[in-house]
């Protein structure tokens, strides 16, 4: 085993990308786009945004009302949530409160699948710049990373243009963070929460759940003397050792030399179990803005979030073999567990203003997720079900996630030019996901009749291993647009042209360690394996070596890899308003597209993966044109119609091309990436009708298609045991719905002066389908050669009654959420496929306002304490119960 490669940034990206210099395919010039500008009058100014500092007081409906003008003002089909919508129903973070949106659903708590296509055909930036994921199995955000505090607004277009990405499937979220404010504000909060779980003590180790500051403290990370051996003996094993050593070290000497790289690791790891912690979180946001002089302002915001809390679960994974029509349990695991969390977020915005014609504003955003997951499984196999003998598995899975986003914009407007408008940016961010110390280890146990532990014994055969990971994301994304508007007789015609230009480095790499145990139950100090896992790899056993013990590198399977993609882009566009009835917007946008990803095996040199594939194939070099046309009717002064047209691209992750195994953190399946994929094509059609009421009703009712040539999709292999699956391009899919949406208040129900002018109802419901074809190869024989996209379900539906006292004392919000069956994955060689059951959500918040200052908000979330589910051959796989939890939290706002 050699040392795996060490890059600075910058030397990483010399190196890949000469690996595509070396290919010719660095030929492009960059090119950029802007995210969509607001609508405006040409020369109307547009000041720094203040925050709606008003109390929650308002009503829902006001705030509703601003979100919908604005997105009647919008070129393209598109969806806006503002703050207050966010504060009525009481969602925590940006994944939870798009779920609210119409046709979006939520996955694992993270991710938002638009119009029942995958996070893959999802796209999210921050502010309008792209940003890179923490996340190493999505190539998406992980939206649980934003908190709701310091979130302004969340757009979610549907339809694409020429200033968006043309990596467009689904739809794309832009989160908008708090703007600089009008005035002074102070805003503080702190709550606490309880789970129906919590009533289950927690499971915890020593050195775990007292990570307050979600940091770990150096105490979990790999020993640097394991390095250090590495660079001087080419390995950790005895016989590396020996061999590389000149002579100057004999075998015995080498095992003592192998034994102390063991003891210098972290090994008090004994899962036990503790009253679980009450939980804690606040925000603290303040901001102002200052005239330096008569034209010249300066604003300021800065917000810290914390949050902590301990969430227990039972969890139930199963796996079936044979066909439908001799279905037997290969496997099944009963676990539960403990996962703590810190979430640690902070913001610190800045604006200046000069004259009434220039803008400069800049977002710097910092995230850190951290989670410590630990948990203890009762695992039986075909061989033992219904036996006494069973495996006990613990597993301690710690990870740091954190996002930081550097950004600066200017907005400017060009009097002499016919008040044309110049926009640019610039966005530096880095994520990371810092995964020091993974740990699992096994017990062979004998149980009885009510499942009550009677005997233990370390098992040997499955060495206790840890896992030690890193992965590194840096990206940029800067340019510009220019807009000049040309008043004609009867119409306004804006012209518009940018240019875009994003560039990306990853590094991830892991590295796997076993203790090998040559010891046995049977043997004289068999006893010892008996014992709590710190107990039997105590210092003395290592050091006397009672087990026989060998630090062994654990690495099987190629998990790391480098990659490099850069992308330039220009486009232009014409939005012609005629007599403010009809609005015709064109565009056409370029983008020259490479990647390379190359694999790295346990011994530090690029993989060919036996011989199967090439440097080569590890490019992915495109380029392409993607047009779009969007036109609106305003057919009166309260309806107008909406239909859209264009052209984009899916591209694959770049966990889906690279040929390493990952693992879903969610559902612990394992994940093998396929270079040979290519990118997928759609082409989309939007049609929307909407009408929005003088008082703030509005109703709306659309149909969309999508045609997607080679989506993209995860196949269970026929050659791989248990959960393994890999991606393929089917051959090809196609998605279709109809969403509707509406915002009524309810007076009409009573006479004046009665309780129903203070309450009001939303929803939306999307109705629609989906199909893909798959051929059978030499690696997949699916079961169903037919069917849906995986993850799309047929119906998606939400449900809002909210009620505001006419004394504006209280408020409160009752909200229903529900998704049809979705497919997880393909079943195979005969089995269904898999389905995920529908997930009934209903959530209650209610709002106290004694006063204009100060706020005391209750939530109640998963009420119907509803259970994640997943079943195949109407057999459940895979189930988790988060509970139903309760939020309490007092706010104060100067």
């Amino acid at each position: 085993m050699k040392t795996k490669p060490s890059f600075t940034v910058n030397k990483l990206s010399l190196a890949i990308i000469s690996v595509i210099s070396a290919a010719t395919l660095l030929t492009a010039t960059p090119v950029y786009s802007q995210e969509p500008a607001p609508v405006r009058d040409p020369g109307e100014v547009i000041p720094i945004e203040p925050i709606e500092v008003i109390s929650v007081t308002g009503r829902l409906r006001s705030s509703a009302s601003e979100a919908t003008e604005e997105r009647r003002e919008q070129i393209a089909v598109a969806d806006i949530m503002g703050s207050e919508q966010i504060s009525r129903t009481g969602d925590g973070d940006a994944a939870a409160a798009l779920r609210r949106v119409t046709g979006l659903t939520l996955k694992d708590g993270k991710f938002i699948y638009v119009r029942g296509l995958g996070e893959r055909y999802s796209s999210t930036s921050l502010n309008g710049a792209t940003v890179p994921s923490p996340d190493p199995t999505r190539n998406v955000v992980p939206l649980d990373m934003f908190p709701a505090s310091i979130i302004e607004s969340l757009s979610v277009q549907k339809s694409a243009s020429a200033n968006s990405p043309a990596a467009f499937g689904g739809g794309h979220v832009d989160i908008r963070t708090k703007s600089i404010p009008a005035d002074f504000f102070f805003k503080a909060s702190v709550g606490g929460r309880y789970n129906t779980n919590d009533s289950n003590d927690s499971y915890t180790y020593n050195g775990g759940g007292d990570d307050w500051t979600g940091q770990d403290d150096g105490t979990r990370s790999m020993p640097s003397n394991i390095n250090n051996t590495i660079n001087q003996y080419g390995g950790i094993s005895p016989i590396d050792i020996v061999s590389n050593s000149n002579g100057a070290i004999n075998y015995p000497a080498a095992q003592q030399v192998n034994r102390e790289l063991a003891l210098d690791m972290y090994r008090d790891m004994t899962v036990h179990s503790q009253s679980t912690d009450p939980a804690m979180r606040g925000d603290i946001a303040i901001g102002d803005r200052w005239d330096i002089t008569d034209d010249i302002i300066f604003g300021a915001l800065s917000a810290v979030s914390y949050k902590k809390q301990a969430e227990n679960y039972t969890k139930r994974e199963v796996e079936l073999d044979g066909d439908s029509s001799q279905v037997q349990v290969e496997n099944q695991k009963d676990i539960v567990g403990t996962d703590s969390i810190v979430q640690v977020s902070g913001m610190l915005n800045l604006g200046l203003e000069i004259g009434y014609n220039h803008k400069i504003e800049t977002f710097t955003t910092y995230l850190q997720d951290t989670s410590d997951d630990v948990s203890m499984g009762i695992e039986e196999t075909i061989d033992t079900l219904g036996e006494p003998n069973a495996l006990q598995v613990y597993a301690i899975d710690y990870e740091e996630r954190s996002l930081i986003s550097n950004q600066i914009k200017g907005h400017h407007f060009i009097e002499y030019l016919n008040d044309s408008e110049f926009n640019w940016k610039f966005s530096d961010a880095r994520s990371e996901r810092y995964a020091p110390n993974e740990v699992s280890y096994t017990y062979n146990v004998i149980l009885d009749e009510s499942n009550q532990l009677l005997s233990r014994n370390l098992n040997t055969q499955d060495a206790p291993k840890y896992v030690y990971s890193r992965l590194e994301d840096d990206s940029q994304n800067y340019g510009w647009d220019f807009m000049y508007p040309i008043n004609l007789d009867g119409a306004v015609v804006k012209l518009t042209t940018g240019y875009e230009y994003f560039e990306r480095t990853r590094e991830s790499y892991a590295t796997r360690l076993g203790f090998d145990v040559d010891l046995s139950p049977t043997d004289a100090n068999g006893a010892i394996l008996a014992g709590d896992f710190d107990e039997i790899f105590s210092d003395k056993n290592i050091t006397d070596n009672t087990l026989g013990l060998e630090l062994k590198d654990a690495s099987t399977d190629t998990e790391d890899y480098i990659a490099a993609e850069k992308n330039d882009a220009a486009f232009v566009s014409m939005d012609i308003d005629f007599d403010d009835v009809w609005r015709v917007y064109a565009g056409i946008r370029y983008e020259d597209f490479r990647r390379v990803t190359l694999p790295i095996d346990p011994n530090g040199e690029i993989s060919d993966e036996g011989g199967r594939y090439q440097l080569s194939d590890y490019v992915i070099a495109e380029d392409g044109w993607f047009p779009s046309l969007s036109l609106t009717w305003k057919q009166t002064d309260t309806t107008q119609w909406r239909f859209g047209a264009s052209k984009t691209i899916v591209r694959p992750d770049l966990r889906e091309v690279s040929p390493v195994r990952f693992q879903d953190p969610v559902t612990g399946f394992d994940f093998f990436g396929n270079p040979e994929l290519k990118s997928s094509d759609i082409l989309n059609l939007d049609l929307r009708w909407e009408y929005y009421s003088d008082s703030g009703n509005n109703f709306s009712m659309g149909a969309f298609y999508k045609d997607v040539d080679a989506p993209i999709e995860p196949i269970q292999r026929i050659s791989e045991a248990g959960r393994q699956l890999k991606f393929y391009n089917a051959q090809s899919g196609y998605v279709y719905g109809l969403e509707t949406e509406f915002l009524q208040e309810l007076e009409f129900l009573g006479s004046d002066g009665s309780i129903w002018e203070d309450f009001f109802v939303a929803g939306n419901l999307t109705l629609g389908d989906s199909e893909i074809d798959i051929a059978a190869n030499g690696e997949i024989d699916p079961t169903n050669k037919t069917r849906r996209m995986t993850g799309h379900s047929q119906w998606v539906a939400n449900l809002q009654l909210s009620y505001d006292s006419s004394d504006s004392y209280h408020s409160a919000t009752l909200v229903y959420n529900v998704f049809g069956e979705r497919i997880a994955y393909g079943g195979r060689g005969g089995l269904d496929d898999v389905f995920e059951k529908p997930f009934h959500s209903l959530d209650f918040t209610y709002s106290f306002f004694p006063t204009d200052s100060f706020t005391v908000k209750v939530k109640a979330k998963n009420i119907l304490g509803e259970t994640t589910e997943y079943e195949q051959q109407d057999l459940q796989v895979y189930a988790k119960d988060p509970g139903t939890e309760f939020t309490l939290q007092f706010s104060y706002e100067y």
